[in-house]
């Protein structure tokens, strides 16, 4: 695996997450990710799951729905993904920082 500074990010889909918590799920072989709506009243969640040995190979799971609207972009921008505040580098998160190994 490629030590010189690979990123695994989820997919921007407009609604603001916070990550609550991490786990090697030990019988499917892979990493997962759990996050809620940062809406305290919004019940939506979604989890992230990943092979460390073939990051790229990302899925993303979405559990209930929004019961608000799409949060007002900052800029004003309607692009999606424009803005990083919900990226996780979660192969950093898992790994440690290896952009700077030589």
């Amino acid at each position: 695996m490629d030590q010189g500074g690979y990123r695994l990010e989820l997919p921007e889909d407009g609604y603001e997450w916070r990550k609550y918590g991490q786990k090697f799920i030990k019988n499917i072989g892979k990493m997962r990710s759990y996050f809620k709506c940062q809406r305290s009243s919004c019940s939506a969640k979604k989890r992230a799951e990943w092979s460390t040995s073939e990051p790229n190979n990302l899925k993303v799971v979405y559990k209930g729905v929004h019961n608000h609207a799409l949060p007002a972009s900052e800029s004003g921008s309607s692009q999606l993904g424009t803005s990083n505040a919900n990226q996780y580098d979660l192969l950093t998160q898992v790994f440690g920082d290896r952009s700077t190994a030589h």
